[in-house]
């Protein structure tokens, strides 16, 4: 992840967590620069640095965290994830079949069938929060790692913390492997003239209308 898009959460130990600050760089987030929170997301030690606010994902991480027991949740901009959530065609998931990186997913094997839930965006982050605690209640998404937010991302979890996942890996490999020229877009996601130099096979599909 960099830039200042997403956000990063880790559980600290079984009664706070460690989450990034908003609007920063996320490959510059010194270990000083995270808020310490408790689970229901009250901060219970804030940086040092002034000027820095808790993510607005806060609340969805606590979510997470609380229904997954995950050790560690992150949220992505990804390209691939909002054309991945667009295949879903208005229903309430993305079922993913026979890809081999299905099998750095917890539970799953390259044969099975993963329904990955997918919700629709709101105008604020926190108010993603109820609608993605209705679907981690569900049974039929109770393997699921991760959920799918039209025009907008994903969220990704995973049990371990202070230590790499594969979980993250696998779900962007599904993701791109399944939105590429499966799904005619039904609108372009930004209004471009049409290029005059070469533009990637990728970008244009990307940028394709339905």
């Amino acid at each position: 992840m960099a830039g200042t898009g997403g956000g990063i959460c880790a559980a600290l130990d079984g009664e706070t967590l460690l989450m990034a600050p908003s609007g920063v760089h996320k490959e510059r987030v010194a270990p000083d620069d995270l808020f310490v929170v408790d689970r229901s997301g009250r901060i219970v030690q804030a940086p040092a640095r002034p000027g820095l606010r808790l993510t607005e994902c806060g609340a969805i991480f606590c979510a997470v965290a609380e229904r997954r027991r995950a050790g560690s949740v992150m949220h992505s901009h990804a390209l691939s994830a909002v054309l991945a959530a667009d295949l879903a065609e208005g229903a309430d998931r993305l079922p993913i079949r026979r890809l081999e990186m299905l099998k750095g997913i917890r539970g799953c094997a390259n044969a099975d069938s993963h329904a990955v839930p997918v919700i629709d965006n709101t105008a604020r982050e926190p108010e993603l929060a109820g609608r993605i605690r209705e679907v981690l209640d569900r049974p039929e998404f109770a393997r699921a790692a991760c959920v799918l937010v039209r025009d907008h991302g994903a969220y990704i979890w995973w049990r371990t913390s202070g230590r790499p996942s594969d979980t993250p890996r696998c779900i962007t490999s599904c993701s791109r492997r399944s939105s590429p020229g499966r799904a005619r877009r039904r609108r372009p996601f930004v209004d471009l003239p049409t290029p005059t130099r070469y533009n990637p096979p990728s970008l244009g599909r990307a940028l394709s209308i339905r």
